[in-house]
């Protein structure tokens, strides 16, 4: 069958990077809290201006293992996105690098004249990246094994995880997608994509094409620019109920561009994605569907999916800071067993612990960064960076890092240092961060620290930076 045009093919890269948007203003930190004594080395160490009391600073060079420079680096502090760094090694070590993640669809009814006369179960496997290809691939499976007609039910069987980790505070961004939720049954990361095509039979594509969701663009207003930007700022979408409403205003320039809306999540949107390309494929049946929270008995298989290795999806994560994907591989095992979130996370910490990295300064809430609550020490990354750099596992730590001036959320920054800056961004209101490997003139590698915590101004992120630049050009 011919496979289906889809925009989060070509447009990844946009959508994976929509998980690290800054947040709206909700929050500001005491300051005297975190207030932590200078070490000597610190008092050398040029802050481009900021405020003492707001940074922790960890420099280390990984081929000698000489600290080069730190500053409060045993303060407590909120490191935003660089958190999945955590997330990323206990990733590595718990599942493996190799390791896929699978999902399977299966039933003990039987097949005749081609009706599945039961149930189809999906097993939700908690796979963050699965989308409606991927979808689409296990629907040809199905077809293939004879199954037209599902005379049943969709059973989703969400069994696998109990709970999930809060990310709590961030209600003025319910809208947006890096706040959804991880799930045993992610798909396209419960957002839909509009895509204009300026064709008057069809308008509006939507992926997935859920079912029984249209669009209403009588509000939007035809201009005549020669020029269109971005389609999410010239257009607005509004549910109302199972109808997109969409305000603002378009022209011809715009054709083919793509924009995000967020409205039916959860189990509903999985549901409405697999009738709606089921019926599209020519399916029939599956009229409605239920959620099962206990184990269902396995029958025969009838399609399943697997995902990339999981270092190529922890690169994902990093390269784009993806929360969905970090606070999902929080949540998964290679055992198969039920899971729920303080155990989650006490396995996290556990992994730190036994690896001689937490430090005592670990705050925990869902291992992504996208956490008001969330803390570590300057010096506890330093020792995860040492750790991961000295293990089996450096070649896929090491290639999850964005790239300076080449990929990522470093694409745009840091064009002197391009190649040679290998670091973990982070961003939340009054936080910047970033960690990871630097390379220095002589080849040297050193793990590089820096995080901000304080009232931000628009100097913040471009100081930050020149911090790193000036660590980068300090003996070493």
């Amino acid at each position: 069958m011919k496979q289906i045009n889809n925009p989060l093919n070509m447009l990844n890269k946009k959508l994976i990077h929509l998980f690290h948007h800054q947040p709206k203003p909700l929050f500001s930190l005491t300051l005297a809290a975190l207030a932590v004594v200078c070490s000597p080395t610190a008092l050398a160490l040029d802050l481009s201006g900021l405020k003492d009391n707001e940074v922790a600073v960890f420099v280390q060079n990984m081929d000698t293992g000489r600290t080069i420079a730190e500053h409060r680096a045993d303060a407590a502090m909120n490191p935003a996105s660089t958190m999945k760094l955590l997330t990323a090694w206990y990733s590595l070590n718990r599942l493996s690098p190799d390791y896929r993640i699978r999902t399977y669809w299966h039933s003990k009814a039987k097949i005749e004249n081609g009706v599945l006369q039961g149930d189809l179960v999906w097993r939700g496997s908690g796979d963050p990246t699965l989308d409606h290809n991927a979808l689409q691939e296990m629907m040809q499976q199905l077809q293939a094994a004879g199954v037209r007609h599902i005379q049943g039910q969709l059973v989703l069987d969400k069994s696998l995880w109990q709970s999930v980790p809060t990310a709590e505070a961030f209600h003025d961004d319910s809208d947006a997608a890096f706040t959804v939720d991880p799930d045993t049954h992610m798909l396209d990361y419960h957002v839909v994509w509009l895509q204009f095509t300026n064709q008057e039979q069809e308008r509006w594509k939507l992926f997935p094409q859920l079912a029984g969701v249209n669009v209403d663009d009588s509000q939007l207003r035809w201009n005549g620019q020669k020029n269109c930007g971005l389609l999410k700022n010239r257009v607005q979408s509004q549910w109302l109920g199972s109808t997109i409403l969409l305000k603002g205003s378009i022209n011809a320039a715009c054709t083919d561009q793509t924009m995000y809306s967020k409205g039916v999540v959860g189990d509903e949107f999985v549901y409405r994605a697999f009738s709606g390309l089921w019926r599209g494929m020519g399916g029939m049946g599956a009229d409605s569907y239920r959620v099962s929270t206990t184990p269902i008995a396995a029958g025969r298989i009838l399609a399943k999916h697997q995902s990339e290795p999981v270092a190529k999806v922890v690169e994902t994560m990093n390269k784009y800071s993806n929360n969905v994907i970090a606070r999902s591989l929080v949540m998964l095992s290679d055992t198969g067993n039920k899971v729920e979130a303080t155990q989650a996370l006490q396995q996290l910490q556990q992994q730190m612990n036994s690896d001689g990295i937490n430090d005592g300064q670990l705050v925990l809430e869902n291992g992504s960064g996208l956490s008001r609550r969330e803390r570590v020490s300057a010096r506890m990354m330093g020792s995860l960076l040492n750790k991961a750099y000295h293990s089996p596992y450096r070649e896929p730590f090491w290639n999850s890092l964005p790239i300076a001036g080449v990929d990522g959320t470093l694409r745009k920054r840091f064009k002197p240092l391009t190649g040679r800056l290998h670091l973990k961004t982070g961003t939340l209101d009054n936080v910047h961060a970033l960690a990871g490997y630097g390379v220095d003139d002589a080849g040297q590698t050193l793990a590089i620290v820096v995080m901000v915590n304080g009232k931000d101004t628009p100097q913040t992120l471009t100081q930050m930076d020149n911090v790193v630049t000036k660590i980068m050009a300090m003996p070493h």
